[in-house]
């Protein structure tokens, strides 16, 4: 009887344990900022905050809200303050609060990309000189004959929605793909290219630390860049735009998939796809 009341001791104390753990997963921030857009459909809200102590610099970026009732009288040039709630794969507005009514920003088309640059499926992608994660040079032309999928990241960004989700989506993806076409990724016929618009500071030795952190096989991931001039007209050819402001770099996202002829498969822009979305694309260009 003893042992037993011992035992049940010992269960809730694991319990207890794992409870406090699961919370303290969930890290909150305050966040103050200008509201720049609201969503349609009331689940993401752009906000050009202030630094947010201890996690994140000034910019401007779009947050997911998980309660649409959050963004209720909330609108375009009013002062907010809130609460940000961040964990390991996801983070989002919690609680957001008008301090002072304002009026929508102006529309700033310095930063609107040329519909021009934009490519269409089976469009010939663009080349590109780049650097890898060892240091070595090498054209993207060099890769033809394989389907590539490639995204744009740059290794500081913070947020688990942005640039994490698209390292954590490589992930899954090349997950499926060994279960799926284990053959593909052996013969080496698609490869993954994670890009960083960022080559200051994410240097060979940065990208290869990047890499390692997500358990990389640099046999089929490879960590690359290009001077910010190049990275900026080619990633315009998929939608890409990132900017400097307020001492960090404020970005979209886009991941493609090329076709082994270098022609554009698919674009995926923003972060609503999955792996497995990512997978089909794939094996629909090399077949």
């Amino acid at each position: 009887m003893r042992m037993r009341g011992i035992s049940g001791l010992v269960l809730l104390s694991l319990l207890f344990c794992v409870g406090c753990r699961g919370r303290t997963s969930e890290r909150t921030y305050t966040v103050k900022g200008r509201v720049v857009a609201v969503a349609a459909n009331r689940q993401s809200v752009t906000l050009a905050h202030e630094e947010i102590p201890g996690y994140m610099k000034a910019m401007t970026m779009p947050f997911p809200v998980k309660d649409p009732r959050v963004l209720e009288g909330i609108e375009p040039g009013d002062e907010v303050e809130g609460e940000l709630i961040v964990t390991e794969e996801e983070g989002w507005i919690a609680r957001l609060r008008v301090v002072k009514k304002g009026e929508p920003p102006p529309l700033d088309r310095s930063k609107a990309l040329p519909i021009e640059y934009l490519l269409n499926p089976g469009d010939d992608v663009p080349d590109i000189e780049l650097v890898d994660q060892d240091g070595r040079t090498f054209r993207l032309g060099d890769w033809r004959g394989r389907t590539i999928a490639l995204t744009f990241i740059f290794t500081r960004c913070p947020f688990p929605n942005f640039c994490p989700l698209m390292s954590r989506r490589f992930v899954e993806a090349q997950e499926v793909l060994r279960k799926r076409r284990p053959e593909w990724l052996e013969g080496d016929r698609v490869r993954f290219l994670t890009l960083s618009f960022d080559p200051d500071y994410d240097t060979p030795a940065v990208l290869k630390a990047y890499g390692e952190r997500w358990n990389a096989d640099f046999r089929h991931w490879t960590f690359a860049t290009s001077p910010v001039a190049e990275m900026a007209r080619f990633g315009a050819s998929f939608g890409l735009s990132f900017w400097t402001e307020g001492g960090t770099i404020n970005h979209n996202l886009a991941t493609a998939v090329i076709r082994p002829d270098g022609k554009l498969q698919k674009v995926f822009r923003g972060n609503e796809w999955t792996a497995l979305d990512l997978v089909q694309e794939i094996e629909a260009a090399t077949r």
